[in-house]
């Protein structure tokens, strides 16, 4: 009974081990929620104030449903251009970094996604507004 103990515990261990690491591996994050809304709020107010034109490529529902990967990819990669045209504060830029490592967590099996670039160019308020949708989703199908 003795040696048994010793393996049953190793046992135990290494499935706990798996479990934690599925759990923090899911393509999920609420803080990312948060972190839009609050940039959405941001961008709301300085347009109001400011002129600010900035067209951004924006990911569509249906883009989404499809590539959902590549969807968070495209958020990811003009979150930066977001950030460097209305020069925002570098916390902000931190939302790339979320968005690239949610969209590495997400399986994709669609081969036919398209490209960032031949996606709708908006304004930053719908760009935003798409992207609370997309992460609201992404949370619904994974958290």
């Amino acid at each position: 009974m003795q040696r048994e103990r010793p393996a049953l515990v190793s046992v135990f261990v290494f499935l706990c081990s798996v479990n934690i690491i599925a759990i923090t591996q899911r393509p999920c994050s609420r803080d990312l929620y948060v972190q839009v809304e609050s940039l959405k709020e941001k961008v709301s107010n300085i347009s109001k104030k400011l002129s600010l034109n900035c067209s951004l490529y924006t990911p569509t529902m249906e883009d989404y449903e499809i590539c959902p990967r590549t969807t968070m990819q495209c958020f990811a990669s003009e979150i930066i251009v977001l950030t460097h045209e209305w020069e925002l504060e570098p916390k902000w830029k931190k939302l790339n970094r979320l968005l690239s490592r949610l969209a590495s967590r997400i399986n994709q099996t669609a081969s036919k996604c398209r490209r960032c670039e031949v996606m709708k160019e908006e304004n930053a308020t719908t760009f935003l507004e798409n992207l609370l949708w997309t992460v609201k989703k992404s949370n619904s199908d994974y958290c």
